[in-house]
């Protein structure tokens, strides 16, 4: 027994080494912007789907997300692969999916498509990744997503003219295709290859989605990114929101950086001293994975919170970190509409 108890003794005084100091002063923050008009961005890691024993899980998951971003009206959504992390590491699922990052933007890039424009959009070894999200029901905010629908306007895609038709530039064309092999010909336009556009079916021509579909959302961009320095391109701000670490604690000495060196937002400041929109991004997910993807990224940030514009806390009795992150997801976008509105 004496024995027992010493050894509970040591395991419990390393476990308070483990500790920082409960009365350290965490840093607050009010964040300016120079821009009347706020633009979303959020990366989501392949963590996400963890949890997800199977396919329709998975999918469930990605609705989820892919539902919340169109009614926030974000506008693009990052896939952090985390694949190359060798401690992380995820349970396996049947044969018929892919890899993490492939099936979650393969899953959201879905939810976004047009119903016109499904058959050229995913190759036929991808609709085996799909055969849970046809059964889910389409975003109805977005005003391309109901088929049946008259109006005039529809969403189509650029495709090459024929090659015997000779042309001085090979990247352009007047051709696009609506959906069920119909294809309408621009008599006064030629676009770039490959390219989604919103046709005014009246005049024959292609017009901007925003003047089209005037307030309605868009919908998000997808693409996938295995580094830091791949997602941070291009954004005013960027936070980070503690989510998805179910044994988090902030006590904890390893998270001392986190929850000294950065600051928790209160408030966000718009001002209209400029006509460009402000663009924010936030990050969702663990610390420790963020860190380690950190340190595999070329950045000249020395430390991972210099990264970060700062973090948010979720409000009232919200465990910080243990939420999922499709959950934290809605708590953090409302929680910055509130300040920017």
């Amino acid at each position: 027994m004496v024995v027992k108890r010493r050894a509970e003794n040591v395991k419990n005084s390393v476990k308070a080494a483990k500790k920082v100091k409960p009365s350290l002063l965490k840093l607050k923050k009010t964040i300016d912007i120079e821009s009347s008009v706020v633009n979303y961005s959020i990366c989501i890691p392949t963590t996400v789907i963890d949890n997800c024993c199977n396919l329709e899980q998975a999918t469930f998951t990605a609705y989820q997300i892919a539902k919340t971003a169109v009614l926030f009206n974000i506008q693009e959504i990052i896939v952090l692969d985390l694949s190359k992390d060798k401690r992380h590491e995820r349970k396996t699922r049947p044969k018929e999916s892919t890899s993490d990052s492939l099936l979650l933007a393969t899953l959201l890039q879905y939810f976004v498509t047009p119903p016109n424009l499904l058959d050229v959009t995913f190759k036929k070894k991808n609709k085996l990744y799909l055969k849970h999200a046809f059964t889910f029901p389409p975003l109805g905010q977005l005003p391309f997503m109901n088929e049946s629908a008259e109006g005039n306007y529809k969403e189509g895609l650029s495709i090459a003219k024929d090659s015997s038709v000779k042309d001085s530039d090979k990247n352009l064309t007047n051709l696009v295709y609506i959906g069920k092999d119909e294809t309408i010909k621009l008599p006064n336009q030629n676009i770039p290859k490959t390219v989604r556009v919103t046709v005014d079916m009246q005049r024959k021509e292609v017009v901007s989605p925003r003047d089209a579909y005037k307030n309605s959302p868009l919908g998000y961009h997808v693409r996938v990114s295995s580094t830091l320095d791949e997602v941070s391109e291009g954004y005013t701000k960027t936070l980070w929101v503690n989510s998805g670490d179910y044994h988090y604690d902030e006590a904890l000495s390893r998270y001392y950086k986190a929850e000294t060196k950065l600051p928790y937002v209160t408030k966000i400041t718009k001002s209209s001293t400029s006509q460009s929109p402000c663009n924010i991004l936030l990050i969702f997910g663990k610390w420790d994975h963020l860190k380690r993807c950190f340190r595999r990224s070329d950045l000249e940030s020395s430390a991972l919170h210099h990264y970060f514009s700062g973090q948010l806390e979720f409000p009232g009795t919200v465990p910080q970190g243990k939420l999922a992150i499709q959950d934290s997801f809605p708590i953090a976008l409302t929680m910055l509409q509130r300040w920017t509105s």
